[in-house]
């Protein structure tokens, strides 16, 4: 379903499958602009721009009072309310914490790389790449795996980017010598010079981190 305006995109909740393109511009304050634009060299985050992402970055940019925000075009793909790997992954995270408790190194190891396969194969074959094929000794494209969806793998990383997005920012907020800073993020983590306990117990709690703890606690 295609959205029209910016009214009706900012309506939407979280965990909605909403992509869109925006123009969008943040304030001087933000030191830790969220909105991703893509270059030859990979993503950056500048302070303004054009970014097409996915609705939980475009959240995040509300709660940071971006001074601009404005729909050039954007996308919602409606689901349903089953939660279609909800026992797959929580068989995977149930047996790796049971092979950790016991001290089967290789099987919590196995079940780990299981399950954090999970998000490789839904974006499998979706970018140019090449792998060795040892059957035939030579390279070949990869090929989209029978799990491969666009949608969710663009949500999946735009959910991650965002929660760091926001602990990035809280870190910054609940500082008060403005001396902690944020440095070599990683995919899903960060350095960064501030304590455990400001990270662990304020910068979490925004509503980004909340959603995604009550997400990873499928398999308890």
């Amino acid at each position: 379903t295609h959205i029209n305006t910016t009214d009706d995109l900012l309506r939407h909740q979280i965990t909605d499958l909403v992509f869109a393109s925006v123009d969008f511009e943040f304030p001087k304050s933000v030191r830790y602009p969220c909105l991703p634009v893509r270059t030859m060299n990979g993503l950056i985050f500048p302070r303004k721009g054009r970014s097409i992402c996915g609705f939980p970055e475009i959240r995040l940019a509300q709660s940071l009072k971006a001074t601009k925000l404005e729909l050039i075009e954007g996308l919602h793909v409606p689901t349903t309310d089953e939660q279609i790997f909800h026992s797959f992954v929580g068989q995977c995270l149930n047996n790796r914490e049971r092979y950790k408790n016991d001290g089967d190194r290789v099987s919590e190891l196995f079940w780990k790389e299981l399950v954090n396969s999970s998000y490789g194969k839904l974006a499998q074959g979706l970018k140019e790449r090449r792998v060795y094929n040892l059957k035939s000794r030579d390279t070949q494209r990869l090929q989209e795996s029978k799990v491969t969806n666009p949608y969710f793998a663009s949500f999946i990383t735009s959910f991650v980017r965002a929660v760091l997005g926001e602990i990035m920012n809280e870190i910054v907020t609940l500082d008060p010598s403005k001396k902690k800073i944020v440095f070599s993020v990683t995919t899903d983590g960060f350095i960064t010079n501030a304590d455990e306990g400001l990270v662990t117990y304020g910068a979490t709690k925004g509503e980004l981190s909340t959603q995604y703890t009550q997400r990873r606690r499928v398999g308890e």
